[in-house]
């Protein structure tokens, strides 16, 4: 077996021997993921989207992880040229495979203000339509009783987990306090929250990876100071990032920097760079293919985030007041 396309920092990190031996935490058909050296590392089927930390696997055919006989706890070996699980007799080649970045993609975005909100009216749209919208959807859709201004949309919702309702409070608290970028109380809410949600990547985390993904793209369309939006989304999951699934934390740390699958990313390109529906919807189907609600739920904090960020109202509270005084108290 050879793979197709390596993370850069993952094959960085393999170069100078900060990687040598892991041990699987987790299988499934088209993914495996390997706990090596306090790195979450993922084997991806070509059926899958690139991810940080990732290894895409070549293959012509179908394959499961499962059926390669694969289980919990066996070694896989790592370097340059491959990686090996001796157990198994498995190796998949690395020699030939292309580096892929997981970093934000920066460049000019010609897309006017008009244009970005009719991009966002599209990705309501689509949500609505298409989204798994019973996870964290209900919540979102509480948003409008607190921050009206925000104009979201009334999202069709067909079924509604009960339990969620035990942190609806807390979730409207985190948007209240993002309204104001209130980072001490955005950080002891977040680690009130984050982790609540079945799955390895709960709803609330992957809202909130979302949320941080949106802030960094949307922070360079508006051409803002940038670091300020790096530590706030740092200190958003600060208190309570070790408490989730280890998938989710390595997820919600990667996001906090901006660093996501490549479904996400395009889905970002799709608003920020292109005015083309058709691109957008695809890029949106992509998404919510992920898990059963995460990739809805990862988009409906990116929905989110574009409507607090192109809000004027808000955006002023990111470019001035708030970072401001945030920078002086923590960077000074």
């Amino acid at each position: 077996m050879k793979a197709s396309f390596i993370c850069e920092n993952l094959l960085k990190a393999i170069a100078a021997e900060e990687i040598v031996e892991g041990r699987v935490h987790s299988v499934f058909k088209n993914a495996c993921n390997i706990e090596a050296s306090g790195n979450f590392i993922t084997l991806l089927s070509n059926k899958k989207n690139m991810a940080p930390m990732s290894i895409l696997i070549d293959s012509s055919r179908k394959f499961d992880f499962k059926k390669l006989n694969i289980t919990q706890n066996l070694y896989f070996n790592f370097n340059v040229n491959g990686i090996y699980c001796s157990e198994r007799n498995l190796f998949i080649r690395l020699d030939e495979a292309q580096k892929w970045s997981p970093r934000v993609s920066i460049r000019y975005s010609n897309i006017t203000e008009k244009e970005l909100a009719n991009n966002i009216k599209i990705l309501e749209i689509g949500l609505n339509t298409h989204g798994k919208l019973y996870g964290i959807g209900p919540l979102v859709n509480m948003i409008n009783d607190e921050l009206p201004n925000l104009k979201l949309f009334s999202f069709k919702i067909h079924s509604i987990d009960e339990s969620f309702k035990f942190i609806k409070s807390r979730f409207l608290r985190l948007i209240r306090a993002l309204e104001i970028l209130d980072i001490d109380e955005i950080a002891q809410i977040g680690g009130s929250i984050i982790g609540f949600g079945s799955g390895l990547t709960p709803a609330v985390d992957d809202f909130i990876s979302g949320l941080m993904i949106c802030f960094i793209y949307l922070g360079y369309y508006y051409k803002l100071d940038i670091s300020p939006i790096y530590k706030f989304n740092s200190k958003m999951i600060s208190e309570s990032v070790n408490k989730t699934t280890k998938v989710s934390s390595e997820m919600l740390k990667h996001s906090s920097i901006g660093e996501t699958n490549e479904a996400v990313r395009e889905l970002m390109e799709s608003i920020l760079y292109y005015h083309d529906e058709e691109k957008i919807n695809k890029a949106i189907l992509n998404t919510i293919s992920y898990g059963e609600t995460s990739g809805t739920d990862t988009a409906l904090g990116i929905y989110v985030g574009c409507k607090f960020l192109t809000t004027i109202k808000y955006r002023r509270v990111y470019e001035n007041e708030v970072l401001c005084r945030y920078q002086k108290k923590h960077i000074l």
